[in-house]
């Protein structure tokens, strides 16, 4: 299917049915499906404007399919009329097209696939495109759990950053999981109920994954500023938050090229919450955990 990219958070706009006119600077005879590909890049002021957490986009996936039914050049009259389809707060400027969008639907879960620029080729599940366009309006703009997973607040016993100092002035990250209270209602438990995740990062692995840890610091309320040098309280995550970063750290700490750790992190990031538990349990519980921390790697970057 042709498949065309669309930075955040227009893709999710798009998606979810609130963004029916994309604006281009090129026309095409094209008509029919088109795969909505979210790229990495975000434009942060038009999520402030929208409302979107940032931290909680998906980016480096196929997230939905849309039709394309029309494109028309656009004057400075249109432009401003058709305001409420495009949502584009900038002002009007010469040679721009309206590509016309229609009948959303939502590619569940997300599809990790590398985007390009113009029209390109992907395959995506056949089921898809039998999701019609009565879907309701859906948010990507939130956690990718479902709503059967209940996670419940994070205490000091849980998932836990920590800011690992060095002499230099630099530091490490250690994502620790201790041991649950066997009350604890937590969606995910070791199966032995003893076992404790402790991984540390640095260097180049954790510049690389600068976005995500981020990311999990705003999502469970802490500032960017937070995290320096300097820091010994470690950072207290919420159960999917810890599952999820933890889930990265494990997965890409023998890995030294950036752009496998990037590819293995966006992977993780876009797992539905299934998926999510299910990896996370596999990878630190039982005496496979290393082929199973493998076997994804080879799943998400081939690595």
């Amino acid at each position: 299917m042709k498949a065309l990219s669309f930075r955040q958070p227009w893709a999710n706009l798009i998606v979810e049915g609130r963004k029916s006119l994309d604006l281009r600077t090129w026309n095409t005879n094209y008509r029919g499906p088109l795969v909505v590909y979210a790229s990495l890049e975000v434009e942060k002021d038009a999520c402030r404007l929208h409302g979107i957490d940032i931290g909680m986009l998906t980016t480096g996936a196929l997230i939905g399919v849309v039709d394309l039914v029309d494109v028309t050049a656009l004057d400075e009259a249109a432009y401003h009329a058709r305001a409420a389809e495009h949502l584009n707060g900038r002002p009007w400027r010469d040679g721009l097209y309206g590509w016309v969008l229609k009948n959303p639907r939502l590619i569940d879960p997300p599809q990790v696939v590398r985007g390009r620029l113009n029209l390109f080729e992907v395959e995506i599940q056949p089921d898809v495109e039998s999701q019609k366009s009565k879907l309701e309006p859906v948010s990507l703009s939130t956690d990718f759990r479902p709503s059967t997973f209940d996670p419940q607040p994070a205490t000091a016993s849980e998932f836990e950053l920590h800011v690992i100092s060095d002499a230099d002035g630099k530091y490490r990250l250690r994502f620790a999981q201790t041991l649950a209270e066997k009350d604890q209602p937590m969606q995910y438990r070791p199966a032995t109920g003893k076992t404790r995740v402790d991984v540390e990062l640095g260097g180049d692995a954790l510049r690389a994954l600068a976005d995500v840890i981020l990311e999990t610091l705003r999502h469970n309320g802490y500032k960017i500023t937070d995290l320096s040098a300097s820091r010994r309280e470690p950072f207290h995550l919420d159960e999917t938050s810890g599952v999820r970063l933890g889930l990265i750290f494990l997965a890409v700490k023998p890995i030294s090229k950036t752009g496998r750790i990037e590819q293995i992190s966006q992977g993780v990031r876009v797992m539905t919450g299934e998926e999510l538990f299910y990896w996370y349990s596999k990878c630190t519980t039982g005496a496979a955990t290393e082929r199973a921390q493998k076997a994804l790697r080879l799943l998400l970057a081939n690595e």
